[in-house]
């Protein structure tokens, strides 16, 4: 249990460092892009500081959380303190989030190729194809093995920005500026034309300001970990965004600088690596780009099932999937979730749009949870007597309070500026979000349907139990069903033969009256017609002479060993066994035979003989 604790601690710090390169590297191109065309220091460092104004009310809002309840996931706590609904709500955001982080990452890798090689018709389809490629490896790995490679590739690409801004400052301090490779990173940042919005430019660099904030959202609680390691510390939060921000701050200042406005398809590093080693910057920097993107997806891809058996855990999702060895539903999760992020490509085709979607969905997660905790401060109001707590509860109410207006007038802006991603957002939550209300809306009902009531009809025990042994033909499968159905003391036994063929069904009753065996032998149907209505029939007209009895049928099923014949004895099996399981009032017993197809040994009585063997082994001692 302490490995496994360890493994999902070291598989939660990866995708923390591995987000944090993304954020890096994402959101000066996010507030370069939206900015107005000829950028200043001074709308840089407004943008810039209200978003690290927004990054520390959003860090003291989930301190405050870590304080009052740190034993509880996000979609816990809205399930706890507001409704069902709100949990649900919660847990879709939390997984479409991931599935946002894994296209931005894909962007991320597509923008480096395209520095690489330029632009091109190929450019449109390398996303989604590459989302569909990474489904691949995330799908074989286990839950819980941590990705060290890629914490390392992250830090080699972090590593290569930072030398590529060292090199900036020293280039700056000594005046050693290349102006001729300077013009040219200017020529083509001008020639491609940065996004500027239409409207709003200030407010809309002020979002992707925003974006760390959202980031420190995701990464704020670990998944599929014990509860008291659930919550990330505030000390860990602080070192590892107080480094990231200082390189953001770093990027934007050589922007400015040297006058580099994100390009259409680039981040600004790549710029700045141009402006400062020329073309062989260009292309180292673009790799490393290239490689924190593919990091970063597939880091985000391994997130997926372990955030799917987290919530199974919770029952949001079926309790069968929290279990180790339900890998292949998780899969299928998954590959659905794959196919939707890689159908989502079409609409959300820029990193602009991928990173309002990213804010839009974690921001309502936190405003969602300000209600849960608002709710949680009124109950403690009105329940509780003791001081200390009706005193925090006061100052949790009004902090709440205040951080969900902030919270809900983003989205409102964020809705004004841009209402056709906030609309995509939207809808792209209504699909995790529908699966999860059904599923969740089924169990209910099941559960409701189960419940224990004052019928007694339902607690009285049967009278008697009738056997019934459907065979095919007279051989060693069907004379064990026969022996296990004679074992189980039945009221009454008879095997059932559906006459199919009648050469076969004459065959078979010699050999039964020949072997004398002590059942009697009943042939149902006529020759070439009966298939499974006639055995169906014969067990209803047993119900029906015989109500209060149980019917328990017995049925030989043929258990392979060998290779290239799986599929013909699996799907040999009958399908009445369905059928029947529908059936009031009846009880259906596959009884196994093992057949060794590798040296065709059709005879599993040596498993009777070992039997025999060891008890009278056991009873000589």
């Amino acid at each position: 249990m302490k490995h496994s604790n360890t493994s999902s601690l070291a598989i939660a710090q990866t995708g923390t460092i591995t987000l944090i390169g993304l954020t890096v590297l994402t959101t000066p191109m996010l507030i370069l892009r939206s900015a107005s065309p000829a950028i200043t220091a001074a709308e840089i460092s407004l943008a810039y500081s209200l978003g690290l104004v927004g990054f520390a009310m959003t860090l003291y809002a989930l301190r405050l959380l870590t304080q009052a309840v740190p034993r509880r996931a996000l979609h816990q706590i809205a399930h706890t303190y507001i409704g069902g609904w709100a949990g649900i709500l919660v847990a879709a955001a939390k997984i479409l989030a991931y599935a946002v982080l894994i296209m931005m990452g894909v962007d991320l890798l597509n923008i480096g190729v395209v520095a690489m090689i330029g632009q091109g018709p190929w450019s449109v389809w390398l996303p989604p194809v590459v989302i569909g490629l990474l489904a691949i490896p995330s799908l074989y790995a286990r839950l819980q093995t941590p990705v060290t490679v890629m914490r390392w590739l992250t830090y080699f690409g972090l590593a290569g920005l930072i030398v590529v801004l060292g090199a900036g400052l020293l280039q700056e301090a000594f005046g050693r500026f290349d102006f001729e490779a300077i013009n040219q990173a200017r020529s083509e940042a001008f020639a491609s034309a940065p996004l500027i919005s239409p409207y709003f430019p200030r407010i809309d660099s002020t979002l992707g300001a925003l974006y760390p904030a959202g980031i420190l959202v995701i990464i704020s609680e670990r998944i599929m970990v014990p509860a008291e390691n659930r919550r990330v510390d505030l000390r860990d939060q602080l070192r590892a965004f107080v480094p990231a921000f200082f390189l953001i701050a770093l990027t934007l200042y050589f922007a400015v600088v040297l006058y580099l406005p994100g390009r259409r398809l680039s981040v600004p590093a790549i710029p700045i690596a141009t402006a400062l080693f020329g073309y062989p910057g260009t292309i180292a920097m673009a790799i490393l780009v290239s490689i924190v993107g593919i990091t970063a997806s597939y880091v985000s891809y391994r997130q997926l099932p372990r955030l799917i058996r987290d919530l199974a855990v919770d029952s949001l999702l079926p309790r069968r999937l929290a279990a180790r060895d339900a890998v292949r539903p998780r899969k299928m999760i998954v590959l659905v979730i794959g196919l939707l992020a890689t159908a989502a490509t079409a609409v959300l085709d820029s990193t602009r749009a991928l990173a309002t979607v990213t804010i839009f969905i974690l921001y309502a997660i936190m405003l969602v949870i300000s209600v849960a905790m608002i709710y949680r401060s009124r109950s403690i109001l009105n329940d509780s007597t003791h001081a200390e707590q009706r005193s925090q509860a006061q100052m949790l109410q009004w902090v709440f309070i205040g951080y969900g207006l902030v919270i809900l007038a983003s989205l409102a802006v964020i809705s004004w500026i841009h209402p056709q991603w906030s609309l995509s957002s939207i809808l792209l939550l209504i699909v995790p979000g529908i699966f999860l209300w059904t599923y969740r809306r089924g169990q209910t009902r099941r559960v409701d349907a189960l419940a224990i009531d004052n019928d007694n009809v339902a607690r009285r025990l049967p009278t008697r139990v009738h056997g019934l042994v459907l065979i095919e033909r007279c051989d060693q499968p069907a004379l064990k069903a026969i022996a296990w159905a004679r074992a189980t003391r039945l009221s009454s036994l008879s095997a059932v033969l559906l006459d199919v063929d009648s050469a076969l069904t004459k065959q078979t009753r010699d050999q039964w009256n020949a072997s004398r065996i002590p059942v009697p032998l009943t042939v149902l149907g006529t020759p070439r017609g009966a298939v499974r209505g006639p055995f169906i029939e014969h067990v209803r007209a047993l119900r029906k002479f015989h109500p209060h009895d149980v019917i328990a049928v017995f049925i030989p099923q043929v258990l392979e060993t060998g290779w290239w014949d799986r599929f013909y004895i699996r799907h040999s099996t009958p399908k009445i066994i369905a059928e029947l399981k529908l059936e009031p009032g009846v009880m259906v017993t596959e009884v196994p035979y093992r057949i060794d197809v590798s040296t065709w040994n059709v005879d599993d009585s040596y498993e009777e003989n070992y039997g025999g063997a060891a008890e009278d082994g056991y009873t000589q001692d």
